[in-house]
């Protein structure tokens, strides 16, 4: 499959997405003053434009190459060129700001244990890996369009693909900030740990942690330490400590960690 097919693809799956946590707002309703119906919208809109100003930018790059050849007077590829970016760049400023805002509301609903908060922000996951892996086709699609221009060109669409990388860091952040939270749910936890392990939040082991306990989610404790850091440790059944306690946890050579209180500064890590 072509890179475009696959840009196109990509924004095909989001908007998949985008409807089905939509119906989820619908059915189990969404935080006090809040607009995620609105966003939801908005979201929509923010990648639809995307994919407007790509096919712009793509057409001026083959009429530039002479790949297309109009109908009729040829328009000057240079204003569509510009037009074209210039709206990839004004929606991706876009998204970034409505998943943002968006992602702060399905916080909230899970904070306040909202019936349903729990499908709500499973779906708004979908959401913001479609949107990731939507971003990084736009900035392949980009690259691409790139290629055997003059430095001035890929000048502009080099800035353009920064604007879909700042949207996709936005997306990630919070995504992250979904993790750190479902982390400490009771019931939720399981679910996300493997998506903290495969976005690289698990920090590396080493043979004593210091740190507060997140939650035990399974035979692994899940402790953050003072830089901020998560923790997964591997622990036996008999683990006996739970969220909030402070501990030193201390690798006990048989692939287990066995924990101490310690009576020093809260979180603190070597």
């Amino acid at each position: 499959m072509s890179i475009d097919k696959e840009f196109h693809a990509a924004h095909q799956d989001l908007n998949a997405f985008v409807d089905a946590f939509e119906k989820h707002v619908k059915e189990y309703g969404e935080p006090k003053h809040g607009q995620l119906m609105v966003l939801t919208q908005d979201i929509k809109k923010d990648a639809q434009n995307i994919s407007t100003g790509m096919i712009s930018t793509s057409d001026a790059v083959d009429i530039q190459s002479g790949k297309i050849t109009p109908v009729g007077k040829a328009p000057d590829p240079k204003p569509l060129l510009a037009r074209g970016l210039t709206r990839i760049q004004d929606a991706a400023k876009s998204l970034a700001v409505n998943l943002a805002d968006a992602g702060k509301q399905v916080r909230s609903m899970v904070k306040d244990k909202v019936n349903g908060a729990d499908q709500v922000a499973k779906a708004w996951d979908n959401v913001l890996d479609a949107t990731s892996h939507y971003m990084t086709m736009g900035m392949k699609r980009l690259t691409g369009l790139a290629h055997g221009r003059d430095p001035k060109d890929r000048y502009a669409l080099g800035f353009a693909s920064g604007h879909l990388q700042s949207a996709q860091d936005i997306a990630l952040d919070q995504r992250k900030r979904g993790i750190l939270q479902t982390l400490k749910h009771p019931g939720l936890g399981e679910f996300v740990l493997q998506d903290a392990k495969r976005l690289g939040m698990i920090a590396e082991s080493k043979p004593v942690h210091r740190g507060t306990v997140q939650n035990v989610i399974g035979l692994e404790a899940i402790l953050k330490n003072a830089k901020g850091q998560l923790l997964a440790l591997p622990v036996t059944p008999d683990f006996k400590f739970k969220a909030g306690d402070n501990l030193v946890m201390k690798d006990r050579g048989d692939g287990f960690y066995s924990g101490k209180r310690q009576m020093v500064e809260r979180g603190m890590e070597r």
